[in-house]
């Protein structure tokens, strides 16, 4: 550790007298000592490491401590306390390590999700392997979105008592229900809980697209237990209960003209039928369910949507602007553009996915 001893009396020198410049260039090299040497070292030089780049980390500039988030989060026994430091820094520097760290245990998981918030809650749902006690909490604290993220993670592992509660929310929730409804490891009673609330969906939905006079025909349908969700589109092209604006859509997307740009030009115009029509046609999801994302009560909805189809923060904040509630609002506008900034793609068309995903069949 010879060389340890040369670099902390740079560091001592640099921390003292050094430009942000110097103080980078010495992390580099610390950082590199370490990794070069990580796998032959126990905990007693390991925590040397710990106490001297998590000093050294606090006085350094973002973008150095976000590639020392990245360069530690593979590392099995990165020094324990500076990935905790890292955790709970911002959440473009957070991010490897709460997607990857292995260092980073299920209590460590539930404090810095309690701390922090939303993105890092969103980040932690990226996770191989989640354990109870913390998507018990994301469940619990971590609002729609985070709540269908951590149900589409496949890995994440669900008590009782946590999977009781998105299977009761998912009745009012048709996203969560499609979230679910791929997941394997639901108990029998839950699953049949489920069962239902996705008949009863479908049914809302498809009655929703119809003219009042052909609702007793879908309850008949239902009954017969002849519904299902492919209907709503049949029905709507069949028997010409769509509207104008879906109309023009239809006719857009036939003609290759149907775009993001085309998208932002319908918002920015306000004609929020057209807005919303091509969204649900380029995304590929309901009418119903689209008019909720762009004018529901989850105002980040529409901007994990937007991030997922990969569209730019200008189109995102068009659609937003529909909203009477929250598009003319300037400090809402830039609350939203730093959550779209935060959210990582991936995990948006995690989302998208299983907003795409059908009900499951009676």
């Amino acid at each position: 550790m010879s060389s340890v001893s040369t670099l902390l009396r740079d560091l001592e020198t640099t921390m003292e007298r050094g430009s942000s410049s110097d103080r980078t260039q010495i992390l580099s090299r610390l950082t590199d000592l370490f990794l070069s040497t990580a796998a032959v070292m126990d905990d007693d030089q390991v925590g040397i490491f710990d106490v001297v780049i998590g000093r050294l980390a606090r006085a350094i500039e973002v973008r150095a401590r976000i590639e020392l988030s990245e360069r530690l989060a593979p590392v099995p026994n990165a020094p324990a306390g500076l990935v905790r430091q890292l955790a709970l820094d911002d959440i473009a520097v957070a991010r490897p390590v709460l997607i990857a760290s292995a260092r980073l245990t299920g209590q460590d998981l539930v404090a810095i999700a309690a701390a922090k918030g939303r993105d890092h809650m969103l980040a932690i749902t990226e996770r191989s392997d989640l354990g109870e006690p913390v998507t018990d909490f994301l469940i619990l604290r971590g609002g729609r979105v985070v709540t269908h993220a951590i149900a589409a993670n496949h890995t994440a592992r669900f008590s009782q008592h946590g999977m009781g509660v998105l299977v009761m929310r998912a009745s009012q929730d048709d996203a969560l229900q499609s979230a679910l409804s791929g997941r394997r490891d639901i108990p029998a009673e839950l699953a049949d809980q489920l069962m239902a609330a996705a008949k009863n969906s479908a049914r809302r939905r498809l009655t929703a697209s119809l003219e009042p006079g052909l609702a007793g025909a879908v309850d008949r349908a239902v009954e017969r237990g002849a519904l299902a969700v492919a209907a709503e589109t049949q029905i709507e092209g069949n028997l010409g209960t769509v509207n104008e604006a879906l109309v023009e859509i239809n006719r857009l997307n036939d003609a290759g003209e149907l775009d993001e740009a085309a998208v932002a030009r319908f918002a920015s115009a306000g004609t929020s039928e057209h807005a919303i029509c091509a969204v649900a046609v380029l995304a590929q999801l309901g009418l119903p369910a689209t008019e909720q994302i762009v004018l529901g009560a989850d105002r980040d909805a529409v901007l994990v949507v937007a991030r997922g189809l990969g569209w730019s923060w200008e189109t995102a904040a068009a659609l937003i602007g529909l909203r009477k509630d929250f598009g003319k609002s300037e400090p809402a506008i830039e609350r939203a553009r730093q959550h779209f900034r935060n959210l990582a793609q991936p995990t948006a068309q995690r989302v998208l996915g299983f907003l795409r995903m059908r009900d499951a069949q009676p």
